[in-house]
């Protein structure tokens, strides 16, 4: 028996296939059997049986303290414990039951637009555990022993537990199983049924994930997620699912201040549909991780962000006003500014996507994934921008890690960035060493291969000069969530990378601002995103939901995903305003399926991103079938409304960035974050704090003027009206007027901050001295 981890040991991970669904009638067949693989994968390696001969001792690391439980009692476990506090157990086995495990597991990966579903098929598991030895050699802890199956067998796999601390509130672990053909390793512990888990990345239908499967898989949001719509998109593989994520991460803090992390990029599984038992699995033979002590909430969040990085702060000019969504050229975007003018409208920025030029696909209006500036669209760019500027106002564009093959006959004189890319080798290939091309609607593109540091400097020159270069100083940087498993990459296998490739995306655009000279000036804001993201995003938007109220993805879960985030490190997010996504099809709609943007949605959407870090609105896949900020005078009028609270704003949201840069605090924050022992606050999904003194709870159903507000501790004022609320012994549930206009906001009674807020919001006359008391 090998007493000491050996480095040398190889690491196994699952052999796969990937496939797309194919025709129609597999399709058909995927969407019959969802349900019946759902209820048989979530416990694909049981829990088997612990036993030992190691007797029970107790060892010291640093500030933890590791207490095994052995061969002289009953039910053998493993407990870790901190010195700050010893009745607080940081992780614990059930005693009695293996609290390691392991699988032999192939799995067929399909992947359909950026869509990912993953069957895994278990050939051999080995869910009992003995415990052969438990070593210390200084700070450094190893747990050793064997693995059996459930039948007597000569294959014993073993594996090694390593503890290691890191500073006095994180303790490193690694867990190797070695032999027995062994790729996927499962960690067990104990929960208990009052135990709510946050955090997994931005989460869009959960923002309290006890009692669910979350799978950590960087892909596609969906179109639907499992609220009403045309059924076709389930059979074509691209409605997702309620844990399909942009930006998941292997991370979770609980209401009993517990924390668990991964480092792996592969493939895992956080299993907490046991009211008992966790589990977390990875399809590898080596599971790396950290446990975090901290005594609030956001003491994890600080020490979590220690490792995953934190957010820079944006530029001072974004909290002036809006960011303008627009399309349709110079003559159409000078004529909407001269709109706005009118209403003395706040204005940071027009974010102008289709810079590119448009081409039409069955998704709508789709651009040329060729990153240069179109002139036939934008005629007369320089000036536009030069006019802008002397406004105060930036332009911003839009980018991907994707590249199109442009039509010569189209596109005189423009660079061929796809051509460019595929001569210097830095496409991602399929196996036979040509472009591997994905689909994306009704066409398909290359992606550019990041894992070469060649790739990544030659996109970082093309961000300089055709991006920056032309006068922006913000993009939308799109996608990344489609690395495929089977590519051929310079450096990395798919299977490990996937996961990777959104943060090595968010690096190389920062990167490109970094060199250019123009940190804290220029920004970009990402959807995709994993582990480490916040060291290298500059902001983070939400993805595309649907233009509807809906709980999985519409306006909903737009809130969800940003508070769920904010546990994550992604510290500044937000949300197009009125969601991205329409199927305005007359038949569809009149079978109810179908949707579009309302001008109700848009209005409350436009209250809600009022109170966020980012005020930007999107025309949406279909833009003449939405209504939009410029539809008409009283849109106008009220989308200028909003966008002089939000700048009203602007001070106190920079002093809650630095709380991000420095803490890694969210802007946008869960009533957990705050009000850590109020149980009242565990469940809650659809209200949330700006900072620690801003309530919002804003309406998220049509056709309601009155919202079901619970107040913590404390007494709130009601910001229109300066009506109290609140108790200041105990939390509390009221019904609060919220018609349109006047959402349900309110401030900490004598809070610090407030009397300057307040000062702003009357200086736009948003608040009078009338309908503000003092």
């Amino acid at each position: 028996m090998k007493a000491t981890w050996q480095s040398s040991y190889p690491i196994k991970y699952p052999e796969y296939t990937v496939a797309c669904s194919g025709w129609v009638v597999k399709r058909l067949l995927r969407f019959l059997t969802e349900p019946l693989k759902q209820l048989s994968r979530w416990r694909l390696i049981s829990i088997g049986h612990l036993s030992t001969s190691v007797p029970s001792q107790s060892f010291q690391l640093g500030e933890f303290t590791i207490a095994w439980q052995g061969s002289d009692t009953n039910s053998p476990y493993l407990q870790i414990t901190h010195q700050s506090n010893l009745a607080k157990i940081l992780w614990q086995s059930s005693p009695g039951y293996s609290f390691v495990s392991g699988g032999d597991i192939s799995l067929k990966i399909i992947e359909e637009r950026g869509s990912i579903e993953i069957d895994e098929h278990k050939n051999a598991d080995f869910p009992n555990q003995i415990v052969d030895g438990i070593k210390q050699d200084g700070d450094t802890l190893v747990i050793y022993g064997r693995l059996q199956g459930r039948t007597s067998a000569s294959v014993e796999p073993e594996y090694f537990l390593t503890l290691q601390p890191v500073g006095a509130k994180a303790l490193d672990f690694r867990l190797q199983i070695v032999d027995g053909n062994v790729n996927e390793t499962q960690l067990q512990f104990v929960t208990s049924p009052d135990e709510h888990f946050y955090g997994f990345g931005e989460q869009f239908s959960h923002i309290d994930c006890k009692g669910y499967w979350v799978p950590i898989i960087c892909e596609e949001g969906g179109i639907g997620r499992g609220d009403r719509g045309p059924k076709t998109l389930k059979i074509l593989g691209v409605a997702g699912h309620r844990f399909s994520s942009y930006a998941p991460t292997p991370y979770f803090v609980t209401n009993k201040g517990r924390s668990i992390f991964l480092t792996n990029t592969e493939l895992s599984v956080f299993n907490l549909r046991d009211s008992q038992t966790a589990t977390i699995r990875v399809a590898s033979s080596c599971m790396q991780g950290r446990i975090l002590c901290g005594e609030t909430p956001l003491d994890i969040i600080e020490l979590y962000t220690d490792y995953v990085g934190r957010m820079p702060p944006l530029p001072d000019w974004l909290h002036r006003g809006a960011i303008v969504g627009m399309q349709g050229g110079t003559e159409l975007v000078r004529r909407v500014w001269s709109q706005l003018r009118d209403f003395d409208t706040p204005i940071a920025g027009f974010w102008l996507q289709d810079w590119v030029g448009q081409r039409r696909t069955i998704a709508g209006k789709q651009l040329w994934w060729n990153w240069q500036l179109d002139e036939s669209t934008y005629p007369g760019w320089q000036q536009l921008v030069s006019d802008f500027a002397a406004a105060g106002i930036a332009v911003g564009v839009y980018v991907n890690p994707f590249l199109v093959d442009l039509p010569s006959q189209s596109n005189p004189g423009r660079r061929n960035l796809y051509q460019e890319a595929m001569q210097k080798g830095f496409l991602v290939e399929n196996q036979e060493t040509k472009p591997y091309h994905i689909e994306s609607t009704d066409f398909s593109a290359a992606l550019l291969d990041l894992s070469n540091p060649d790739a990544q400097h030659w996109f970082k020159g093309v961000l300089k000069d055709e991006v920056l270069g032309q006068g922006a100083k913000f993009w939308m940087a799109d996608f990344a969530e489609a690395a495929p498993f089977d590519g051929v990459y310079a450096t990395n296998s798919g299977f490990i990378y996937h996961n990777q490739y959104p943060v090595d995306w968010v690096k190389v655009n920062q990167e490109a601002i970094q060199e250019a000279g123009k940190a804290g000036d220029a920004w970009f804001f990402n959807r995709a995103g994993f582990l480490q993201t916040p060291a290298y995003s500059t902001a983070m938007w939400l993805g595309d939901q649907n233009t509807t109220w809906g709980e999985n993805d519409g306006i909903s879960s737009a809130l969800k995903g940003l508070i769920s985030g904010g546990f994550s490190g992604f510290s500044i997010n937000h949300s197009d305003i009125g969601g991205y996504t329409s199927i305005a099809n007359p038949i569809l709609e009149a079978l109810g399926v179908g949707f579009r943007r309302s001008r109700e949605l848009l209005y409350r959407w436009m209250e809600m991103n009022a109170f966020t870090p980012i005020f930007r609105t999107h025309e949406g896949n279909q833009p003449d079938a939405n209504v939009q900020f410029y539809t008409d005078k009283d849109t106008l009028e009220t989308f200028s409304y909003w966008a002089k609270v939000y700048a009203a704003l602007g001070t106190y949201r920079q002093q809650l960035i630095t709380e991000a840069t420095e803490k890694g605090y969210p802007i946008v924050r869960h009533l957990i974050l705050h009000y850590p022992d109020d149980p009242n606050v565990y469940k809650l999904e659809d209200q949330f704090l700006l900072g620690s003194e801003l309530l919002v709870a804003p309406v998220l159903k049509p056709g309601k003027n009155s919202v079901n507000v619970y107040f913590p501790a404390g007494e709130w004022v009601h910001l229109w009206s300066g009506q109290i609320y609140g108790s200041l012994t105990t939390g509390i549930q009221q019904i609060v007027p919220a018609p349109l206009g006047q959402p349900a906001v309110f401030y900490r009674q004598g809070s610090p901050v407030v009397p300057s807020i307040v000062e702003a919001l009357k200086a736009n006359n948003i608040l009078t001295s009338h309908s503000f008391p003092g």
